[in-house]
């Protein structure tokens, strides 16, 4: 039975259909040119983390401590395994959607776990090893390739999420029977896990602003790690020296580990499935008041109650504005650390004025930002709803775009306000940089709306798979980066001829043209697109 179950999660969730968002079949051309932004996404990404421990890997192996690589790909296989877990592990095991459907049906509760749980570990594997196979080329590159250190690594990567998966499945139940009984626990909820991400990222990536490269002031942290974690050290010297005792001492413990966990929550997690079909009665009564208001504005007010709604939604398109609030006020405070780094570059050779590159900072982290690019797809199986209301399609996706806008703007313009005190800006030029990062947050807000409008993804298991996984996300946020890339471009050719704020007066007309293009696109060809989806 674990067989058949495993074999119609699997095709529920990782089928091309749901990967890519459209049916092969019907629809080639979409389906490869999806395809084709998936792997330039993944390509990207790993091109440049790989980059980094490939320099890593030269130092450490000038050092004689190549071995140090073995203690990152333990240590990020862990917590990228915990983040996953944290929000996964809730609509996986302890409240899945299709519990109504299964359990009258004669089948063990342990085999519809592990078949879930085989599920969920297929893509947290899959995330694992995109993402340490840099760091692994490195540590083979440098250190000389061994087939069977590879095999043991392999191995290894295979069982060291059990012990992640344990704890932190736990603590995602946790989370739910805490948000369950309180009327602000969900946002309560992601309060406390923007705190524990943001204390592992300060922990983690405590940059050393002498050092080119940030991997180099990790090395405290993770070191610290592994000197109190037995199995950090066990998968050292099981992969480093073959020592295939500790090899099999990780394997052992892990096993054990993850058989022990679903015995365990064999129980608990029929018990927490039936409260979820049950409903907390609330003796807070609120009398309905009825208001005629803006349709743009009642689609911005909906988008705010949606994005609260959904955890991984806040905390991943609600990362970006937290950054961009919290660098406003270390900026000022780490001022002197920031202008030591800046002399780096300097020194390396690299000559970019101070304003430009806080440009380029508060680009990238508001192209983090991408709620327009997904949020029509969050509509979901309820699209049908929105679109036969008596409202204009730009209508809707004018209260998207303006959402989005919205989410990015205000702490923007804060954290560029106070980088400019904190740097002594210019007047002129505070005042053109803000008028660029607001037509920038405009236009990437608008793109994300045509995204959007082009790719949906309505038919869904989950919200993660459209925030997360979705091509509109993927694009939502290179298409932001486009922009960056294309204003960079025109910067590099015309700065040896003109000073700093004609050139950002340059990029503001160009993406002000582009940004009109897209409001009339949205105006004209939105009720048409509607229409056909």
């Amino acid at each position: 039975m674990y067989l058949s179950l495993m074999k119609v999660f699997f095709k529920e969730n990782l089928s091309l259909k749901r990967i890519l968002g459209t049916n092969v079949k019907t629809s080639k051309i979409k389906a490869i040119l999806i395809s084709i932004a998936i792997i330039y996404g993944f390509g990207v990404i790993l091109l440049g983390f790989g980059y980094l421990f490939f320099d890593f890997g030269k130092v450490l192996n000038e050092l004689e401590s190549i071995d140090t690589l073995l203690d990152f790909i333990f240590i990020y296989s862990t917590f990228l395994t915990m983040f996953f877990v944290l929000f996964r592990a809730n609509g996986y095991l302890f409240n899945y959607k299709d519990f109504d459907l299964l359990q009258p049906l004669p089948i063990k509760t342990s085999s519809i776990i592990w078949a879930k749980l085989t599920v969920m570990m297929t893509f947290i594997y899959i995330t694992v090893f995109l993402i340490i196979s840099p760091i692994a080329f490195s540590y083979f590159y440098h250190g000389g390739f061994d087939f069977i250190k590879l095999i043991i690594l392999i191995i290894g990567m295979l069982v060291i999420p059990f012990l992640p998966l344990s704890i932190f499945s736990f603590v995602s139940l946790l989370i739910y029977r805490f948000a369950r009984y309180f009327k602000y626990g969900r946002a309560l909820n992601i309060i406390l896990m923007f705190i524990f991400f943001l204390g592992i990222m300060y922990l983690s990536m405590s940059i050393n602003f002498g050092d080119t490269n940030p991997l180099l002031g990790q090395m405290g942290f993770l070191g610290s790690l592994t000197e109190n974690f037995i199995f950090a050290s066990w998968f050292n010297q099981a992969i480093h020296e073959a020592n295939f005792l500790k090899l099999l001492a990780v394997i052992a413990f892990n096993i054990t580990l993850l058989i022990g966990f679903v015995f365990i929550v064999e129980k608990m997690v029929i018990k927490t499935n039936q409260l979820s079909t049950s409903k907390i009665k609330s003796n807070n009564k609120k009398e309905v008041i009825s208001k005629k208001q803006n349709i743009v504005i009642a689609i911005f007010k909906k988008e705010i109650k949606k994005f609260f709604s959904v955890t991984i939604y806040v905390f991943n398109s609600g990362f970006g504005p937290v950054m961009l609030a919290i660098g406003g006020v270390a900026i000022l405070i780490f001022k002197e650390d920031i202008l030591g780094f800046l002399n780096v570059f300097a020194a390396e050779g690299i000559v970019l004025p101070v304003e430009a590159m806080i440009l380029v900072v508060l680009g990238f982290i508001i192209s983090t930002v991408f709620t327009s690019a997904i949020s029509l797809s969050l509509e979901g199986k309820n699209f049908w709803i929105l679109k036969s209301l008596p409202i204009k399609a730009e209508q809707v996706m004018f209260g998207k775009m303006l959402f989005n806008v919205i989410l990015t703007l205000p702490l923007s313009i804060f954290a560029l306000f106070m980088a400019g005190i904190a740097l002594n800006f210019s007047f002129i030029n505070i005042l053109v940089m803000m008028l660029y990062i607001i037509v920038f947050i405009l236009l990437s807000s608008g793109l994300g709306s045509i995204i959007n409008l082009h790719f949906p993804k309505f038919n869904y298991v989950n919200e993660t798979e459209v925030v997360k996984q979705s091509l509109g996300a993927l694009l939502g946020m290179f298409g932001s980066f486009t922009i960056i890339i294309i204003n960079g471009v025109i910067y590099y050719y015309l700065n040896t001829y003109l000073d700093f704020t004609i050139l950002v007066l340059i990029n503001l007309l160009l993406n002000s043209i582009l940004f009109i293009g897209t409001y009339f696109y949205i105006k004209k060809r939105s009720q048409p697109i509607f229409n056909k989806l």
